[in-house]
């Protein structure tokens, strides 16, 4: 039963004068809520979110206990079964128990401080491994000096200002960190992602200052253009990227490739588009869009061009040419059929490879879709100088490749039935 009191707010403010522990928590337990005034829940969660991370040291302590110390020889790490003993107690994978494994050990080792402001609840959890996580490469002494830096502050910081403070000693203290920034900063990424719903991510990694000036004038995009376009903050730095891309690509300055700039197709079947059913438009390649997002760019001045598809195979019907310069169009027509290098399990963009004639022009070869096949630059070099050969079905498209060794392979046009 709970116990009689006049006043909720007296039980939480009890809890907060004790010392973090089961009668504290016992304390808040026994209020009821909804009796508290708005300080006193306040006050209460706060209290809470120190015994989490109470409850997390003690939590970690078991773990540690379980798993023992760090095994120093390899003979003994393979054959450490304590990761099943955590997994099933806390009812996670046995990769998981690992990670809790790896953290309690560098707790009850290397970051015993921390462990201690865990158990005082003046780091949390979260906190915690981060630190674990981010010092994990660098000498026990170092880790230790960086962990009395941050810990002076942690109380007071949310995970992101603590993620700040502790790239900042890091930087200051781990002897490593130039060597380790010089080739970090080298291998830089720029990466798209199609989703599954309508959406892409662009995942962007290189130099410190270079991240931080496109962040810095994405901003000043989304402020100056925030009366304009309204709109969220993401959504207006998405357009300040967008602006960016389609300049440059209309620049004359633009490179091209085949003799066409770089675009990106739409595809819609015109019953859609009249809206005469409830279809999808589809960026080939790279996944579907809802048909409103088509028309919108057909009312925002993108060119639509006609894409007339086999309904047998599902893709683009020939037509041919005789020069050995493969012009524009049929490269356009190449790549629309094939959306990917027609290398065997190749994804490469077929607008950023090669078009390769099967049969080479000066060996009495034509330029035309059936001796034309866009290929990426490491099958096209296999061809020509490894002895790998292809057959085209000028009927169905399909290349059938054949290795040095007699190994064989197709590769298919793209379908476009299988998408709007």
């Amino acid at each position: 039963m709970r116990p009689a009191f006049s006043d909720p707010d007296d039980l939480v403010w009890q809890a907060v004068g004790r010392a973090l522990g089961v009668e504290t928590f016992a304390l808040l337990a026994a209020v009821p809520i909804e009796a508290l005034s708005d300080a006193g829940r306040a006050q209460a969660l706060a209290r809470v979110e120190q015994l989490t991370a109470h409850l997390a040291e003690f939590k970690a302590r078991l773990t540690a206990a379980i798993a023992g110390p760090t095994p120093t020889a390899a003979q003994l790490r393979r054959g450490e079964f304590s990761a099943h003993d955590v997994c099933v107690a806390t009812n996670c994978s046995v990769y998981a128990a690992d990670g809790q494994i790896s953290f309690a050990r560098d707790l009850a080792e290397r970051l015993t401080a921390t462990a201690e402001a865990m158990a005082d609840g003046q780091i949390s959890e979260r906190q915690a491994r981060h630190l674990s996580e981010a010092t994990g490469h660098v000498d026990v002494e170092v880790a230790r000096e960086i962990e009395a830096k941050v810990l002076k502050f942690s109380h007071r910081q949310d995970l992101p200002l603590f993620r700040l403070s502790v790239r900042r000693w890091l930087a200051k203290l781990d002897p490593d960190f130039t060597a380790r920034a010089t080739k970090a900063r080298t291998d830089c990424i720029v990466e798209h992602t199609p989703g599954d719903d309508g959406t892409g991510t662009l995942f962007i990694r290189g130099p410190l200052e270079i991240t931080t000036d496109i962040s810095t004038a994405l901003d000043g995009y989304a402020t100056k253009t925030k009366p304009e376009l309204g709109g969220t903050t993401a959504q207006r730095k998405l357009a300040g990227l967008r602006e960016m891309t389609e300049s440059y690509l209309a620049c004359p300055d633009c490179p091209t490739r085949h003799g066409r700039t770089p675009t990106v197709n739409v595809t819609i079947d015109l019953a859609t588009l009249l809206g005469l059913r409830d279809g999808v438009a589809e960026i080939p390649g790279a996944g579907a869009i809802p048909a409103s997002a088509a028309a919108w760019l057909l009312a925002d001045g993108a060119p639509l061009r006609q894409l007339i598809i086999d309904p047998d195979n599902g893709q683009p019907l020939d037509y041919g040419r005789t020069t050995y310069l493969v012009p524009p169009a049929l490269a356009d027509h190449l790549i629309a059929k094939h959306v990917t290098s027609a290398g065997p399990h190749s994804q490469i963009d077929a607008a950023g490879g090669d078009i390769d004639h099967n049969t080479p022009y000066d060996h009495g070869g034509h330029t035309d879709p059936v001796n034309c096949t866009p290929l990426d630059r490491r099958w096209h070099r296999a061809k020509t100088h490894a002895e790998w050969t292809y057959t085209k079905n000028p009927d169905t498209g399909i290349n059938t490749w054949t290795s040095p060794t007699s190994l064989t392979t197709q590769t298919h046009p793209y379908d476009y039935r299988a998408g709007p």
